[in-house]
């Protein structure tokens, strides 16, 4: 019988005398690991944000809306016409002042030449009467703008004559048309479409102003001269220099001529009038006031005039200029145009 061999101790045999260890479960997981196996943290992550966006933009959306019957815009800006003044910014009047005298209101010229001629028919016989009575045009020929006969139709017949140029020749001047044959010239005294007279009647000018002192500094800035009518007389004051004001004539016949050859706008809205007036410092209140142009200003209108939508001069009926003064320098743009019907 074989001896029995010594026994060989195993590299994980127990130590004489030590319990043996047990181990009852797996090591535990790390936080990650447990919860990142089907990448459910991170998509737990993502979601959360975006809940809390979704309610945060949901939240602003509410107030936005709730905020969103106030309005916060600007005041409305409208711009004013020859007459012209704005009507906007100024603000109501109080409860317990007095309104400025200054303030200007009602900028559309359609509603001047209506308060002054109050009905349809009246504004019709002003122009039938300048046109057959004054200008010689038997035939009404020549358009008239409602605000500009509004203001002739408020001055002495002879002034307007005067101012007008009607008496002389048919077209006075070295242009066509010169001449007593009848033939409609372009001069200052024709009554052809491209006449100083006829441009004067058909167009408006709209001005963007605050009050009379504004008003007369635009007009300063486009060198106009002022001539202001005294109520029921054929006399009329003459205020060659704006900036001069107290500088003030009676206009006499020569003056008269010399103005009939320029281009001329008028205003006969009561709140411009006045307003200018007291700029001026007169010791009367006249119902219109005229403002008197240079030639290159009307060469100028002439051309905006007509490169507006490429019409001729004849078949327009009135033109409305938009003038705006920045740094004592002026920039016209036509804002509407009517052709002859």
């Amino acid at each position: 019988m074989p001896a029995p061999q010594p026994a060989t101790h195993s590299k994980n045999a127990l130590a004489p005398g030590k319990e043996p260890f047990v181990v009852e479960a797996p090591p535990d997981e790390e936080f990650w690991e447990r919860y990142n196996r089907r990448l459910e943290f991170p998509l737990a992550t993502v979601a959360t944000v975006f809940l809390h966006v979704l309610v945060g933009a949901a939240l602003v959306y509410i107030l936005v809306g709730l905020m969103g019957d106030e309005d916060n815009s600007g005041p409305t800006m409208q711009i004013a016409a020859v007459g012209g003044m704005d009507d906007t910014g100024e603000g109501s009047e109080g409860s317990g002042g007095k309104p400025d005298p200054d303030l200007i209101r009602n900028v559309d010229p359609l509603t001047a030449a209506q308060k002054v001629l109050p009905t349809p028919q009246a504004l019709a016989d002003a122009r039938e009467n300048i046109q057959k009575i004054v200008l010689e045009d038997p035939n009404g020929k020549i358009p008239i703008a409602p605000s500009n006969a509004a203001a002739w139709s408020e001055i002495d017949e002879n002034l307007r004559k005067k101012l007008l140029g009607v008496g002389g020749q048919k077209g006075e001047g070295n242009q066509a048309g010169k001449g007593a044959d009848g033939t409609a010239g372009t001069g200052p005294g024709g009554t052809g479409a491209d006449s100083t007279r006829s441009r004067g009647l058909r167009w408006v000018l709209r001005f963007k102003v605050a009050n009379g002192r504004d008003y007369l500094a635009q007009l300063q800035a486009m060198k106009a001269e002022i001539l202001v009518p005294i109520p029921n007389s054929a006399d009329s004051i003459l205020i060659k220099d704006i900036s001069n004001p107290s500088v003030q004539r009676k206009a006499s016949d020569a003056d008269l001529r010399d103005l009939a050859k320029k281009i001329q706008f008028s205003d006969t809205r009561r709140d411009a009038v006045q307003g200018v007036s007291g700029a001026l410092g007169l010791d009367f209140m006249p119902k219109t006031f005229f403002a008197f142009f240079p030639k290159d200003l009307e060469d100028q209108l002439a051309r905006l005039e007509t490169s507006y939508r490429n019409r001729r001069a004849e078949d327009i009926e009135e033109t409305i200029f938009r003038v705006t003064i920045r740094g004592g320098t002026y920039e016209f743009v036509v804002d509407e145009q009517q052709i002859k019907r």
